[in-house]
């Protein structure tokens, strides 16, 4: 009995002195873990999703936040700067998912450590359903019925829109974008499309594509969607832009790594014209 008096006096001694010291063995641990190398300076972010009843209906929200390092060359610059860019993404689902959602971009220089303590090089807020990173050159903004808006993550400029997928090569190592959208209200009767071709930093030309007659421009509008532009070599030395259309195949000549929409040749009944400036409400 006496013995196992001692034997429960000891533990409880030995809880007390570990009670006591436990703070500074902690703040030690702590310490020698912290010396081993510099501080971080971090950035973080809370993803979610929540729901809620909206008139008997269940309603809900998302927001989903994700980094990405980039390496690219802003525009007056001739090396590629390092910056990340911050992208948050909020939409709603059941109910009320008619609604846009809104996507932000906030984009820092990546120098060192003290770039993240200031304010952004530039914040971008759209309205989208959804958003994702084309390569390290722009942002993809999804909305509804189909059509994306494609930002440049340089300066967040608004490039272009599209109905389709994006024709992409190179020339002369150079990256070129091609996206074709359906003409909006804003734009007159007549017209069909708008037809863009872009670098990864700017839109090079914005073409609209109208058609003499409203009606058959109205019938054409409504087969844009299923128009899939293509870059097409002739022989080695030639090469277009083809756009097939119900009316016929439109074809855009290159010169070097641009095109040439003067050169073009276009169906009967339809007309090729370069906006400028842009004038639909952009």
């Amino acid at each position: 009995m006496r013995l196992m008096w001692t034997f429960s006096a000891g533990i409880l001694f030995a809880g007390l002195v570990l009670l006591a010291s436990a703070p500074l063995i902690g703040g030690t641990a702590l310490m020698a873990w912290l010396s081993r190398g510099p501080l971080w300076t971090t950035m973080g972010g809370q993803s979610f999703f929540a729901v809620r009843m909206v008139d008997g209906l269940m309603a809900g929200r998302s927001d989903n936040i994700a980094f990405r390092p980039l390496s690219l060359v802003r525009r007056g610059e001739t090396q590629p700067r390092r910056l990340l860019a911050r992208l948050e993404v909020t939409t709603t689902e059941f109910a009320e998912s008619s609604a846009e959602g809104r996507v932000r971009l906030d984009v820092w220089p990546l120098t060192g450590p003290q770039d993240l303590r200031k304010p952004p090089l530039y914040t971008l807020v759209v309205p989208g359903r959804g958003a994702a990173f084309d390569g390290d050159s722009m942002l993809s903004v999804e909305h509804g019925g189909g059509r994306r808006s494609f930002y440049g993550l340089a300066d967040g400029t608004w490039l272009f829109d599209s109905d389709t997928p994006l024709a992409t090569f190179s020339l002369d190592e150079r990256k070129r974008f091609v996206a074709l959208a359906v003409a909006d209200d804003a734009l007159p009767d007549q017209a069909v499309a708008v037809l863009t071709y872009a670098s990864a930093g700017r839109a090079l030309h914005r073409l609209l594509l109208t058609a003499d007659d409203p009606v058959r421009a109205r019938v054409l509008r409504g087969t844009v969607s299923m128009t899939r532009p293509v870059a097409r070599l002739i022989d080695a030395d030639r090469r277009v832009l083809e756009v097939s259309l119900p009316a016929g195949i439109m074809r855009i000549p290159f010169v070097g790594d641009d095109i040439n929409p003067a050169a073009a040749q276009i169906p009967a009944g339809l007309r090729l014209d370069e906006i400028k400036p842009w004038i639909a409400g952009r």
